[in-house]
């Protein structure tokens, strides 16, 4: 299909969406440089600003540092701010950080590798993430009782660990065994056993997070690329729309899920969220006045707060918080609806064409 149809299509899509919508969030822009990876209760968000690990608040925003060499990945933080993520040593390895206390502790390497990482952290200060050693390739690891420990795998080539809660149980993705675009498996890790994921015996999936009740959301092939909630055993697959994939990557405790609408090779273009059994456009709940096109979303917390990345119309792109808008007086409804037209959500759709 020749882009400037594809466009249009998305475009009518999107517009029609708008119209039907008012803004239920206000948008907050991060510092400069900075790309969220996720958000706590408190509100705090990390993530990565000038080539380091950074934890931000609406207090104000710190810099982690390294372990001693030129750059850092803040990846993940629980309740406490207490960040994970990979920095680099003076030696130039990539090893996993525990940043806590205004410490950054690296926590070493597993199986005679050269390269750690933190994926995520519970309130426990236990940490999956991932390694590579020369003999077995990539790994997942979990961080017990200050040590790493090598959590196996389901006989494929490769294995990512993406999420961990407070009962210690393990979310990630496990690559196939064939050559050329191997299918990946959803898989939980807990008490010592992996087990699949996958409800479709044909189908490729990836889990990106778990919740406090177990709740895991991902990607799911079965079919279309749809984003999925997995709950008490059940897959529930929560579609997409305007024809394109979905893929869930962060969820609260409500099982509200956040995630990225986008095209082949898995660019971004609109961030969405699914609550109360329905799918939106994060854009659709914004002023489009702002000049703002949320293209992907990192993070949602139990108060509805979303740490996401967009454009603007200006041609700048950077981290925001969305951030649930108080409701509006009734005769405001009219004002608020009139406010999201056609010539806004052109000028976002352009913006997120330009940053894909």
């Amino acid at each position: 299909m020749p882009t400037h149809l594809a466009l249009a299509l998305l475009l009518s899509a999107a517009a029609t969406a708008a119209a039907a919508a008012v803004p239920s969030y206000t948008v907050t822009v991060l510092p400069d440089g900075m790309a969220p990876a996720g958000i706590n209760n408190a509100g705090q968000i990390v993530g990565t600003r000038n080539d380091h690990a950074y934890l931000w608040s609406s207090a104000g925003g710190i810099d982690l540092g390294t372990l001693g060499g030129a750059s850092s990945t803040g990846m993940a933080l629980n309740r406490f701010g207490e960040v994970t993520g990979g920095a680099l040593t003076a030696g130039g390895e990539e090893h996993a950080f525990l940043y806590s206390g205004g410490v950054m502790t690296d926590l070493g390497t597993i199986g005679g590798g050269d390269l750690t990482r933190g994926t995520a952290i519970n309130d426990l200060g236990q940490i999956a993430g991932d390694f590579r050693a020369p003999a077995t390739g990539w790994g997942a690891f979990v961080r017990l009782d200050g040590q790493l420990r090598d959590i196996g795998n389901l006989g494929g080539s490769a294995i990512w660990a993406s999420g961990i809660n407070n009962a210690g149980r393990v979310v990630g993705s496990s690559l196939g065994t064939q050559e050329f675009h191997p299918p990946q498996t959803a898989f939980i890790y807990e008490n010592g056993v992996m087990t699949a994921l996958n409800y479709s015996s044909s189908g490729s999936s990836t889990a990106n997070a778990v919740n406090q009740a177990g709740q895991i959301t991902g990607t799911d092939w079965h079919g279309p690329e749809s984003a999925y909630l997995y709950s008490n055993g059940m897959t529930q697959v929560l579609g997409s729309m305007y024809g394109l994939s979905a893929w869930g990557t962060a969820l609260n405790n409500r099982g509200e899920v956040v995630g990225n609408l986008g095209g082949a090779l898995q660019v971004p273009f609109f961030g969405f969220i699914y609550a109360n059994g329905a799918m939106s456009d994060l854009n659709t709940l914004i002023d489009p006045a702002l000049g703002w096109t949320v293209t992907s979303a990192a993070g949602i917390n139990d108060n509805g707060q979303i740490a996401a990345w967009g454009c603007h119309d200006s041609g700048g792109c950077g981290g925001l918080l969305l951030q649930l808008a108080p409701v509006p007086e009734p005769g405001a409804w009219a004002m608020l609806l009139a406010g999201l037209g056609l010539l806004g959500w052109r000028r976002r759709l352009s913006a997120a064409y330009r940053c894909a």
